[in-house]
């Protein structure tokens, strides 16, 4: 079944984001890329061969407070097992809470992540598409993050579970923010 994605659990972070205010002139805009291994999990992962995970996004992050936001669109594929042919994907756009624990001892930084989104699933037979749906979902993981010159590097892993559906699986992705 299509239909259009229902985005009110993330507007309001992207609104959030790009509202001109005096506290976002002091805040610094952040954007990531990443790529990377996704494990389907449960019922969903003895169906389907691992895939691969895509990941743009982009964040808000206030200097100095342990705690960011970032407003990500994601996308996983995977091949299913029993049939050949058959792929199934799931792309979503997701809003994100960070949570950034300060190491005085190490410039790498460990943080976790959280949020809310909306995901579609689609499965393709022989490349012709078969069935796509949007449901709402939620997603919790960590991540190490490493400075460098300029940006930084992270790494990350992140259980994302679509509602409404049997479905859930793990990104771990290798990324670089700016």
């Amino acid at each position: 079944m299509n239909r259009l994605p229902r985005f009110g659990a993330v507007l309001p972070l992207l609104a959030a984001l790009a509202a001109p205010t005096q506290a976002h002139a002091q805040s610094s805009l952040t954007f990531n890329l990443a790529a990377g291994l996704a494990l389907p999990n449960g019922s969903f992962g003895d169906a389907h061969d691992a895939g691969y995970a895509l990941i743009a996004g982009m964040g808000l992050r206030q200097p100095g407070s342990p705690i960011s936001f970032r407003a990500e669109g994601v996308y996983t594929a995977y091949n299913q097992k029993s049939f050949d042919g058959v792929k199934t994907s799931v792309g979503g756009i997701t809003g994100n809470g960070i949570y950034a624990f300060s190491n005085p001892a190490t410039t790498v930084t460990p943080y976790i992540i959280g949020g809310i989104g909306e995901y579609n699933t689609r499965v393709e037979v022989r490349n012709s598409e078969a069935a796509s749906e949007w449901d709402f979902g939620w997603n919790v993981g960590g991540g190490l993050r490493f400075p460098l010159s300029g940006f930084s590097a992270y790494v990350e892993a992140r259980y994302h579970k679509v509602s409404n559906a049997d479905l859930g699986f793990t990104p771990i992705v290798f990324g670089l923010a700016f």
